[in-house]
């Protein structure tokens, strides 16, 4: 396997976990970063590469196959230009960009530049996630009927001792719910309208802390969603998944997928149906079987990604999620805020 040369843009935390990542994941050498901030030397020195303030210099210096951009939102386009333009391929955290207009501009850059980009919806890469798509996909539940998807936990005061979180776009349909709508898209399919409303009454702030929404998807079936930041709750897909140890497991389920043949609660995969040799019409009075449909010792899609990300770069893989599939993402998520401003169903922007 050739090794790959990644260099990770943005020292933050989430560019701390890919900083560790790059640092072990076979066919993966580390061998630079890059931040404005000086406390990102430290980074450099624990990891022994070269650490440089101007990302520019990094990319003209540095032999770099792949930069991994998590830095703010509203810098990704720019970093990803500059990127495209020494043709570096590039895993963008999400969202792509802060809006579709940047967001298409990237896209092109890298599709004139005949670079990749992947985008970080890293929860495409867990193994559960992929289950329930081909589960959905492949007919097991019959016609999708609908999906009721629930990111319903409570995020301490001192979260929003950052300014930016109390202010408009730093609530959880950008943040969070932006996860859950690919998912869902990767899941159940494009998604071609929203009907939103969002509330800021439980904090005040300026920001929303809850949201509800309705979606209609391309093939016909319907989804419903309840996305709050403010409440005491085990349904969300970070407390159900199991994926990151930093947040508590609560061993719920956070969407379930209705068929005409069957019913899928997730990430417990557990698939409700009426068993196929049961005497008389199926219906509400006849019992469900229930059965798991999924079991695995190791779910790392963070470590998947990145792996993914340097086969990729070989010319080993298509992106998972592309530039392209990232702005789909981004103008459904866009669509929402939308619709809750102006109180009015809205189809996406593409």
């Amino acid at each position: 396997m050739n090794s790959v040369n990644i260099a990770i843009i943005g020292t933050g935390l989430i560019g701390q976990r890919h900083l560790d990542l790059a640092s072990k994941i076979p066919g993966c050498k580390l061998v630079a970063a890059s931040d404005t901030h000086p406390d990102g030397a430290k980074m450099g020195q624990k990891y022994s590469i070269p650490f440089y303030e101007d990302y520019r210099r990094m990319l003209i210096e540095e032999k770099v196959d792949g930069a991994i951009i998590a830095t703010p939102t509203n810098t990704h386009a720019d970093i990803g230009i500059a990127c495209a333009q020494h043709g570096v391929h590039m895993l963008v955290e999400k969202p792509i960009t802060g809006s579709l207009s940047d967001a298409e501009q990237l896209v092109d850059a890298a599709q004139q530049h005949n670079v990749k980009i992947l985008v970080g919806h890293h929860r495409r890469h867990n193994l559960l996630v992929q289950q329930a798509r081909e589960i959905v996909q492949n007919g097991q539940l019959g016609k999708l009927i609908g999906v009721t998807a629930l990111f319903a936990l409570l995020k301490p005061t001192d979260y929003f001792n950052v300014e930016w979180r109390k202010q408009t776009g730093g609530g959880p349909i950008l943040t969070n719910l932006i996860h859950d709508i690919d998912n869902l898209r990767f899941i159940c399919g494009e998604i071609e309208n929203v009907y939103a409303a969002a509330s800021s009454a439980t904090r005040g702030f300026e920001v929303e802390d809850t949201a509800s929404l309705t979606l209609h998807f391309a093939n016909g079936a319907l989804g419903s969603v309840l996305v709050s930041d403010a409440t005491p709750s085990p349904w969300s897909y970070e407390l159900t998944s199991g994926e990151n140890a930093d947040y508590p497991f609560t061993g719920q389920d956070c969407y379930q997928f209705c068929g005409t043949e069957g019913s899928l609660a997730f990430p417990s995969m557990t698939l409700w149906r009426y068993p196929k040799k049961q005497e008389g019409l199926p219906g509400w009075y006849k019992p469900l079987e229930q059965l798991r449909r999924f079991e695995t010792a190791e779910n790392r899609p963070l470590s998947a990604q990145l792996a993914h990300f340097c086969d990729v770069i070989r010319g080993d893989a298509e992106p998972l999620i592309n530039g392209r599939e990232g702005l789909k993402t981004l103008a459904v998520t866009q669509a929402v805020l939308e619709s809750a401003q102006q109180r009015v169903p809205i189809a996406p922007h593409l």
